[in-house]
């Protein structure tokens, strides 16, 4: 069988796929010339996973700030992992959870948590920080529509996507209504947005 794929533009995600998972196809593994293209082209679970992830970042795309973060997903991935098959795996996975909670098919099992935070700044699980003051909620990639849907609701997820897409924010760093500043791409949060003393209580909370 004649192996395709497909080619997903989003600030620079390629996608992999083969004919078994998608019959449209634009892009030829066998022409793959970037360290990233092989990798995902070469090894069959990310093939697989890259795969799924494009699947389900095609029906999230319209959902409000969604491009954006894909965006800086994507950047954030190809500066951290490069070529490492298993760092491209465990960020690939991540991703397709944060694209699920965003569109709805993931677990309610944080129901009974969601109503329990009395902080404005509070973590419903690990790897995750909400902001009920500011209205968002963020994972190790960045602000995350899909989180904040599950976590705060869809009048927040909306209310904050529009803010996303009216004033292009960078939604890889964000400053907390309690003053941390977290930056996705250093994987760290701050006591400021000046960066002077690194925060260990939400970096551990968020990042490892």
């Amino acid at each position: 069988m004649k192996k395709t794929t497909l080619t997903l533009i989003a600030g620079g995600l390629l996608v992999a796929l083969t004919t078994t998972s998608l019959s449209a196809a634009s892009f030829d593994c066998r022409k793959a010339s970037t360290g990233i293209e092989k990798v995902i082209c070469d090894d069959p679970e990310l093939n697989r996973l890259d795969g799924e992830m494009g699947r389900l970042y095609h029906k999230a795309k319209n959902i409000p700030g969604m491009k954006q973060e894909q965006k800086n997903w994507v950047h954030r991935r190809n500066s951290m992992c490069g070529s490492s098959d298993g760092c491209l795996l465990g960020e690939t996975k991540d991703r397709i959870a944060a694209l699920k909670k965003a569109l709805g098919n993931s677990h309610q099992s944080g129901h009974s948590s969601k109503k329990s935070h009395k902080g404005s700044v509070y973590s419903p699980e690990h790897g995750i920080l909400c902001d009920k003051k500011s209205g968002f909620c963020a994972d190790k990639s960045g602000i995350s529509i899909g989180f904040t849907q599950e976590y705060l609701g869809e009048a927040s997820a909306n209310k904050f996507a529009n803010l996303i897409e009216k004033h292009h924010m960078d939604t890889a760093s964000y400053t907390l209504s309690n003053g941390i500043y977290c930056d996705s791409h250093t994987r760290k949060c701050y006591n400021n947005k000046w960066k002077e003393k690194v925060n260990s209580h939400y970096t551990n909370m968020l990042f490892r």
